[in-house]
């Protein structure tokens, strides 16, 4: 509850601070007694010798969150636009464009904890402490709102203000003029009668969300007959689905998605791909074409995603051999929601929609296939027109010394010793096996090829290139526990 609403109900603030305590209390300790609880098993399981388990139950354990709180926030500032407008205009430039107005506004409510040191500073309470007005702390942010705002850092000033003033005395009237506007926008812990209210908590930024509709990025129909014609909303009112919408990793919730569609070839346009009817006799078959240059895509009845999330997962998929399953677990602990749960299913959907747009494109062709088509259906008829027989297009008639090499017959570095291949032991001189469980020298599989043989090899102009494995290398295993 805020100062205000405590005050009207002449409620104590002292007691709900008190409140607020205990629940700090009771949450701290209950938090310690899991941990108590928790050390004990770990104790037990050691004794009965069951290391692996501890160890993935302690992993578990600490992704698991024992208490989800609401994170405090601060209400955007609820002022009357005209108030607002009066105050840039006698606070700056009357041709002070609306992009440097909306730095200003986020500038102060993106930097609280910079409030909250100024305000304090403004309102000294023991021995020894100065009341400053511009204090260094605003100081400070305003040098970098003057180097944010660039050439147009001189609608900060009013006609002439700045005249003959140095670098420092303009930051400081900047200065001067942001603590003005803070203190007319609430943006202080203090009240009117300077008396502390309470520290200022981020500004919530839920009152300013925008809308995104999920609509047609084409503006005209492409079909060569109907010669641009523009295109017409076609869902009805009632049948206009509200769906959410992930932009990088920020949950937009109830977006609309809006058809479009030409009245001239009846082609319907959506935000990721176009359906249209192909003739043949007569007969027909819808087609759907996967638009290279979509912006959103759709993964499930409800949920639509932006090509930034859906890039995401494949550069976790390739950069970390994440599976669907484990992108999905990892999302949903760092962004999801309880009314947003993301599944594999999601994760492949968007791989394999925004792999094949990639692939397409470069190959300068938007992808064409019957309509409707199931994942698996669309990565099998995918592969068989962008596969290229499992050729890369990216490496054809592509030759370097990293990936193509002079053909040798035998290895540089060939060791008899089979404990030279068990992990990274490089740093260490270890013995090769002796006795009966010695193991014989090999042949070598680059031995020398007969010359009569009608595979022998012109190792003078023949090259080795690089073959691409799609698999995952792993470490050797460790066990954390020492064993008894």
């Amino acid at each position: 509850m805020s100062f205000c609403c405590l005050k009207s109900l002449n409620v104590d603030t002292n007691c709900t601070c008190t409140y607020s305590l205990f629940w700090s209390w009771i949450i701290s300790f209950s938090f310690f007694l899991g941990q108590f609880l928790w050390s004990w098993i770990a104790a037990i399981a050691l004794v009965l010798n069951q290391s692996s388990i501890v160890l993935w139950l302690s992993i578990g354990f600490y992704i698991l969150p024992f208490v989800s709180a609401a994170k405090a926030e601060h209400p955007f500032p609820d002022i009357p636009f005209s108030a607002f407008s009066q105050m840039i205009e006698s606070n700056f430039s009357s041709q002070i464009s609306l992009a440097a107005v909306l730095t200003i506004l986020f500038t102060l409510t993106e930097n609280v904890d910079l409030l909250n040191l100024h305000f304090r500073q403004q309102h000294p309470e023991y021995r020894g402490e100065n009341k400053i007005q511009a204090t260094a702390w605003m100081i400070a942010l305003a040098r970098a709102l003057k180097d944010q705002l660039g050439d147009e850092k001189s609608s900060l000033y009013q006609n002439g203000e700045d005249k003959n003033l140095s670098s420092t005395e303009r930051s400081k009237l900047v200065a001067r003029k942001l603590n003005d506007l803070a203190v007319d926008l609430n943006l202080t812990p203090y009240d009117e009668e300077d008396n502390y209210k309470g520290k200022l908590l981020p500004i919530s930024q839920k009152a300013i969300q925008p809308v995104h509709v999920i609509c047609p990025s084409s503006m005209v129909c492409g079909t060569v007959t109907c010669q641009a014609r523009s295109l017409v909303q076609t869902t009805r009112e009632r049948d206009i689905p509200l769906v959410t919408l992930i932009k990088g990793h920020k949950i937009c919730k109830n977006s609309p998605v809006l058809t479009g569609k030409c009245p001239g070839c009846d082609t319907l346009y959506s935000a990721d791909h176009e359906r249209f009817w192909h003739k043949f006799g007569d007969s027909k078959q819808p087609k759907r074409v996967y638009l290279n240059s979509a912006k959103y895509l759709k993964l499930g009845t409800d949920l639509w995603v932006d090509r930034l999330f859906a890039s995401s997962v494949i550069n976790a998929m390739y950069s970390f051999h994440a599976s669907a399953s484990a992108y999905a677990q990892y999302w949903n602990i760092t962004f999801g929601t309880k009314s947003t749960v993301l599944t594999r299913a999601h994760m492949w959907q968007a791989f394999v929609q925004d792999s094949l747009r990639t692939i397409a494109a470069e190959s300068k062709i938007n992808l064409e296939l019957n309509d409707p088509l199931n994942i698996t259906e669309v990565t099998t008829q995918a592969f068989e027109l962008l596969g290229e027989k499992g050729i890369i297009r990216a490496s054809d008639q592509h030759a370097c010394s990293e990936c193509s090499q002079p053909y040798k017959k035998t290895s540089d570095a060939v060791s008899n010793d089979p404990t030279a291949v068990i992990g990274v032991d490089d740093i260490q001189n270890i013995p090769p096996l002796a006795g009966a469980a010695a193991v014989q020298p090999q042949p070598q599989r680059g031995s020398p090829i007969s010359d009569d043989s009608e595979n022998a090899m012109n190792v003078d102009s023949k090259n080795v290139t690089m073959v691409v494995l799609d698999g995952i290398v792993m470490g050797p295993t460790v066990n954390f526990f020492k064993q008894s």
